[in-house]
């Protein structure tokens, strides 16, 4: 009786034992199964996220960046509008130079024909009067350029202002290529760890 038992109590231990082996390789599977999936939820919520924020991102940077390119547009439209007016006053002023130099030849040609008739009086008072006529249209001449000149200087310094407000818009533009570009390479820092992203 006591040996037909132990056997009996030995096989039900070794059935116990591999019921208990059994189980617990089971539990482990389930287990690893459970974080397996966990890990892939927590990894697609992590994917969404950044996508959302990616968008996010885009939605609000996007308008600056028209914004500054519509400006530097419209910068460039009045440089050109005051190259332009430039253009036109330094035409004026070639005119007014030339004007003054057929003058001065003129004023010239008077003081050498002064010493031929330095003699005479009658023709000397009437080149001296001639000349005082070509003095007279030189001054009109110099006062028709010290309004072009002061244009001139009135258009450098619109075309300054302008290309200091190029350079603050091309500032803000560079600033913002930079955080859109860090912003980029830190949303896409966790997708390196994949194979196919990493390529």
């Amino acid at each position: 009786m006591t040996q037909e038992s132990t056997p009996r109590g030995h096989e039900d231990s070794l059935s116990l034992l591999v019921f208990r082996i059994m189980e617990e390789r089971l539990q482990a599977t389930v287990i690893r199964e459970e974080e397996t999936d966990y890990q892939g939820v927590r990894d697609s919520r992590r994917t969404q996220i950044i996508g959302r924020v990616a968008l996010v991102l885009v939605a609000t940077l996007t308008p600056p960046v028209f914004y500054l390119i519509w400006t530097l547009v419209g910068s460039m439209g009045v440089i050109t509008d005051r190259m332009e007016s430039m253009k036109t006053q330094v035409s004026s002023m070639r005119t007014d130079f030339d004007e003054v130099s057929a003058r001065m030849a003129s004023m010239e040609g008077s003081v050498s024909r002064m010493s031929e008739n330095i003699a005479v009086i009658p023709p000397m008072e009437e080149r001296v009067k001639g000349m005082r006529d070509d003095f007279g249209v030189m001054r009109g001449a110099m006062g028709g350029i010290r309004p072009n000149v002061t244009e001139i200087d009135r258009t450098l310094g619109v075309m300054e202002q302008d290309m200091a407000q190029m350079s603050h818009v091309f500032g803000f533009l560079n600033r913002d290529v930079f955080m859109m570009r860090h912003n980029v390479n830190r949303m896409s820092s966790p997708m390196r760890m994949f194979p196919f992203f990493g390529q």
